[in-house]
């Protein structure tokens, strides 16, 4: 029993099996993206990151906002 294929595919063939998939994943990551807003109501980052605005992650604080921020704590979840 061989597990090759028959014949050979066309690169057409082999191109629509790609951008098929590829609208499949992009359509997934796109309904998938949650945001994180602020008290204004402004979408202000993807919701699994630190917010800019405040410094804070699942509302602890993990690092100072300032004008220039320069040491950022990673906290390890």
């Amino acid at each position: 029993m061989s597990f090759a294929p028959k014949k050979k595919a066309s690169k057409v063939q082999t191109g629509k099996r790609h951008g098929k998939w590829l609208e499949l994943k992009t359509r997934k990551v796109l309904n998938s993206v949650s945001l994180q807003f602020d008290a204004e109501g402004n979408a202000i980052g993807l919701s699994h990151f630190a917010s800019p605005v405040t410094g804070e992650y699942k509302g602890r604080k993990i690092y100072s906002v300032g004008k220039a921020a320069k040491k950022i704590q990673t906290v390890r979840a």
